[in-house]
């Protein structure tokens, strides 16, 4: 097991790297056992909002950063805003990750916006997800050397997030010019399905 001490230099060298990792709701930073990926905690980066535990009838072999999710019962917009080391005019691939797992015990899955700043990204809806929760993606060159990425109460149930990831792109991928490409839609072509999932 890695001391606390070297899995903080770890999280700092990825960091500096551009690759924030978030697990939104856990009390520690760790390190995912699976991809080896450092997560750390969103205590000290949101003041809002309620840390809940999924129900224990989910899955069991749900990820780290599934177990746990940050609710918003409060407020109608609550913003994470991230930092990265190299800021404004650099290309990032930003991951929201939701796993709703009836952590209110209401069997009901909310649907609420997700805001990249000030504009949409996209409508959060687990109506149709998949056993282990749903994620979206975007691409974006902030203008700013930081990025608010928002859950928006629009009054269908109470936003939550489990986790939040972000990595920096080569700006020469997918230049967008100061604005936003979300995915519609990715195929991997080279992968057996007996394979174990790539990052």
């Amino acid at each position: 097991m890695r001391s606390k001490s070297k899995l903080k230099q770890m999280q700092y060298e990825i960091i500096m790297e551009g690759f924030i990792s978030i697990d939104c709701g856990s009390n520690e930073d760790y390190i995912d056992e699976d991809t080896k990926i450092p997560y750390i905690s969103d205590k000290g980066l949101i003041d809002t909002g309620i840390v809940k535990t999924v129900s224990p009838d989910s899955p069991e072999n749900i990820r780290q950063h599934a177990k746990n999710l940050r609710s918003f019962p409060q407020g109608t917009r609550n913003c994470y805003t991230l930092r990265p080391e190299q800021g404004k005019n650099n290309n990032y691939l930003i991951r929201a990750r939701f796993f709703y797992g009836n952590y209110d015990g209401k069997n009901q899955t909310p649907e609420f916006d997700l805001h990249l700043g000030v504009n949409e990204w996209k409508t959060v809806d687990l109506t149709n997800s998949v056993p282990y929760g749903v994620h979206y993606d975007i691409i974006h060159v902030p203008l700013m050397d930081y990025i608010d990425v928002c859950l928006i109460n629009t009054g269908r149930g109470v936003p939550f997030i489990s986790a939040l990831e972000l990595r920096l792109l080569d700006n020469s991928i997918y230049p967008t010019q100061g604005r936003a490409l979300t995915k519609m839609m990715g195929y991997d072509v080279g992968r057996d399905r007996s394979d174990s999932d790539v990052r």
